[in-house]
This record gives structure tokens, C-alpha cells and sequence, in this order.
């Protein structure tokens, strides 16, 4: 079991807490827009007890998660700060669950960057060893994630009418380059392997 692609209790906890208030958030906005945030408590909640490659599904949709919607949540929270809402219950409780997710999402980022920190100082201090090969599983979390963020951008460009847009557009571009690197990722680690292959059978 390949316990290095699991993620601690206490940031399993946290993004548990994030796709909650999320969710909530979403929900006052749109039900449907609550659906993507519910996985990321499930799949932080499931994560120690799926198999390795359901393990590295889930660390690499958290890694996104965080990288391609957390500042998009954070800044919708500094907004609604800013505006000057009417006082009647329903924006009252918006503000509140958007600088909840706000501070939430903040704190485990923070957690994220120190483990992440960490991962990479043992992983460069360990031996080298021979690269996995890709899961049929994570290459289906790839086609599925460069399918969901291709037609994103593509409709995000089809109705862009000026600068009111430009903050989607801004954000559907992040997420596009968070996918390329993670493509850029998969084949690297292709490669890797079958040099790797290549040069035990010319040995």
C-alpha cells in the first residue's frame, strides 16, 4: 500500500471542512454549481481505504481542486466583502459561509504548500528508484479532467463580451495550465519509464 500518496488526517479533515462550505456556498448560488465541491469531502473521506490508484486519483483532484478553485473562492469572498450588500438574511449568510470557505481554504492551502514542501525534500533524499508506470486509472482521471477544463475555456470564450467576463476567463485559463502541467506530468513519467526499460535491456 503506497501510504506516501495519502494524504494526512489533518488535511483530510480540512478539505472535508472546505467542500462543505463550499457546497453551501454553491448552493445559495446555484445547486447544480454545489455538485463539484460534495466530491471533495468524499474523496478526502475515501481516500486511505481505495486502492493505490484511486489513491492517486484523489491526491492529484485535491492538488487540482486547490490549485484551480480555491482562488477563485477566495476572491469571490474578498468581493462580496467589499460590495455593499442589502442586510436581509439571505446576503447576510452568503457573506458568512464565503469568509468561512475563505479562511478554511486559506488555512489548507497553507497545510498543503508545508506537506507538499515536504514530500519533495524526502522524495529527493530517497534513492532513485524506477518510475511507476501510469494507471490505467489516472489516465482516465486525465481524459476526463482535460475534457471538463477543454469545454470549460471553450465556453467561457464563446460568451466573453469584454472586461465584465475577463474574471472567468482569467480563471478557466489558470485551470487550463494546471491540466497541461499534469499532462506534461503523465508524459514525462511515460518517457521516464520506458528509457528506464530501455536502458536495463541494453545493460
Amino acid at each position: 500500500m503506497e501510504q506516501h500518496d495519502v494524504f494526512s488526517r489533518k488535511i483530510r479533515w480540512l478539505a472535508i471542512a472546505v467542500g462543505l462550505s463550499a457546497s453551501a456556498l454553491f448552493c445559495f448560488l446555484s445547486p447544480v454549481a454545489a455538485f463539484v465541491p460534495a466530491l471533495l469531502p468524499l474523496g478526502a473521506a475515501l481516500q486511505p481505504s481505495l486502492a493505490d490508484p484511486g489513491k492517486r486519483i484523489v491526491k492529484w483532484f485535491i492538488w487540482a481542486w486547490a490549485l484551480g478553485w480555491s482562488p477563485g473562492l477566495v476572491v469571490t469572498s474578498f468581493l462580496m466583502l467589499l460590495y455593499n450588500l442589502p442586510h436581509a438574511r439571505y446576503f447576510v449568510v452568503l457573506r458568512v459561509l464565503s469568509t468561512v470557505s475563505a479562511l478554511l481554504i486559506l488555512w489548507w492551502d497553507i497545510e498543503l504548500i508545508v506537506d507538499g514542501t515536504r514530500r519533495i525534500r524526502m522524495w529527493r533524499s530517497a534513492p532513485v528508484q524506477e518510475p511507476r508506470p501510469v494507471s490505467w486509472g489516472l489516465w482516465i482521471f486525465a481524459v476526463a479532467l482535460n475534457l471538463w477544463v477543454g469545454w470549460g475555456l471553450t465556453n467561457v470564450i464563446s460568451i466573453y463580451h469584454g472586461a465584465g467576463d475577463l474574471y472567468m476567463l482569467v480563471m478557466s485559463m489558470v485551470e487550463a495550465v494546471i491540466v497541461v502541467a499534469f499532462d506534461a506530468y503523465m508524459t514525462w513519467r511515460v518517457v521516464k519509464l520506458r528509457r528506464s526499460r530501455f536502458a536495463d535491456v541494453q545493460g
